[in-house]
């Protein structure tokens, strides 16, 4: 298991969390449900089984402390939600097989089963029903999972562009994906991908130095004319602070904008935007 030698995330996850709570007053209920997570996701991690036990230790084990977390530090409708209801190893497996579920269902699953996929590290596709297809490179090479964001490295240099990289919805695991090529379809005609980023058109002041600056200058919207699919885009260049899973979940703005236009997203992340 890669947890043992790995460095542990979450310290990174938690602490942006909570920055990014104290700075956008939209996001809190969402990320006051996300710390609360991380708590059963962090021993999730550190103490996953081997995959063929994963299933039946997930439903006996976590799926108690994230509904019991969920009760605790989640908005109340997916407090009563969450109440009383039987997420046993028949949804595990499906969530785990890419089938689809019930919003609610999804939620408990991913926020059960995705820290211990991540833990397994190499061993995260044993876990999964779906064969990673080493053809197919928009899904994880690990697990097969879909992509859930896109980051762009930092290069320290102005003028010269990262890397892309995808990350996966189900293990967290990254790979290189080409920047000029639809994540969701293969579009890789230009003109036909799709970016749209933040600009404020409010009133500027008399000396011009009064324009608010961007809430979100390090995400934007990467979509496709041909398949109307996108992802949530973090440029590490433009905040070398982001935690892309983390910054991800508040822009929640920017989804709004994405579905204005007619977009769905590959995938929604885990608090199901």
């Amino acid at each position: 298991m890669s947890a043992g030698t790995a460095t542990a995330p979450w310290t990174l996850r938690r602490r942006r969390a909570e920055e990014l709570r104290a700075r956008h007053a939209f996001a809190e209920e969402l990320l006051d449900l996300y710390l609360a997570l991380l708590a059963v996701q962090e021993q999730v991690w550190r103490t996953a089984p081997a995959p063929a036990e994963l299933v039946r230790w997930a439903a006996a084990n976590v799926v108690p402390a994230v509904v019991e977390a969920t009760e605790v530090a989640g908005p109340p409708a997916l407090r009563e939600a969450v109440g009383g209801r039987d997420v046993g190893e028949d949804v595990l497996r499906g969530w785990l097989a890419g089938a689809a579920l019930d919003p609610v269902d999804r939620y408990v699953a991913r926020a059960s089963l995705a820290p211990a996929l991540e833990a397994l590290g190499d061993q995260a596709g044993e876990a999964c029903a779906v064969a990673a297809d080493e053809e197919a490179a928009a899904t994880c090479p690990r697990c097969a999972g879909p992509p859930q964001l896109s980051v762009v490295a930092d290069t320290g240099e102005a003028l010269v562009s990262g890397r892309r990289s995808l990350h996966c919805a189900r293990c967290a695991s990254s790979w290189d994906y080409s920047r000029s090529t639809c994540p969701a379809c293969g579009e890789s005609d230009e003109d036909r991908l799709l970016v749209y980023s933040e600009q404020w058109g409010g009133p500027v002041s008399a000396n011009g130095n009064g324009a608010r600056p961007p809430v979100f200058p390090h995400l934007r919207v990467v979509g496709c004319e041909t398949c109307r699919r996108y992802l949530i885009e973090v440029d590490m260049a433009r905040d070398g602070r982001a935690v892309p899973e983390v910054d991800e979940l508040v822009a929640l703005p920017l989804d709004l904008y994405a579905a204005d236009q007619g977009l769905t997203k590959v995938t929604p992340n885990l608090m199901g935007f």
